[in-house]
């Protein structure tokens, strides 16, 4: 409903602001983000919980796992729209399900789903844009019907899903 209710043409502002669409967006690249990891190369010597790593050393780490840590997204298999929505939002059924302290809006280790910092994505705001403008117009123009919905992790992280679009 809050998609129908945009003017035409689209304003912005009111896609920035709309919660149940950025709510639904942000917990569907937390489920499944575009990059699964990336490498970083150590510029000086570290240690990390004991573990000693030397400058020049690659390391790997995992934004699929990180999205899926269980103390900032409870449930964390569960795909739920609340981690997102306002606290006072009428869809909140569940204020345990809160992402906690997660702004996904911000490139931030909580929620690297764009990378973070000097090596965030340069084009995440146009992503998060075109998504909101596809996802907004989709949603005018035809029922969407979603069937077999399963998450699926091999051979690839993503799901198996039916849909069936009907024009409006």
């Amino acid at each position: 409903k809050e998609v129908q209710s945009f003017q035409d043409p689209l304003s912005f502002d009111e896609l920035k602001n709309a919660p149940v669409l950025n709510a639904f967006l942000a917990e569907s690249w937390r489920m499944d983000p575009p990059v699964a990891g990336a490498f970083r190369k150590l510029k000086k010597d570290t240690e990390y919980k004991g573990y000693k790593l030397s400058k020049g050393m690659v390391i790997r780490y995992s934004i699929l796992a990180a999205s899926q840590n269980d103390d900032l997204y409870p449930s964390p298999l569960t795909f739920e729209i609340q981690r997102y929505l306002p606290k006072d939002h009428p869809l909140v059924v569940d204020s345990s399900l809160e992402a906690q302290g997660v702004d996904y809006n911000n490139l931030k280790a909580n929620y690297p789903i764009f990378g973070g910092g000097a090596h965030g994505c340069l084009g995440s705001h146009f992503a998060k844009l075109e998504m909101r403008v596809l996802l907004t117009r989709l949603l005018q123009n035809f029922k969407l019907e979603v069937r077999n919905s399963e998450k699926v992790h091999f051979p690839v992280n993503g799901w198996k899903n039916e849909f069936r679009l009907t024009k409006k």
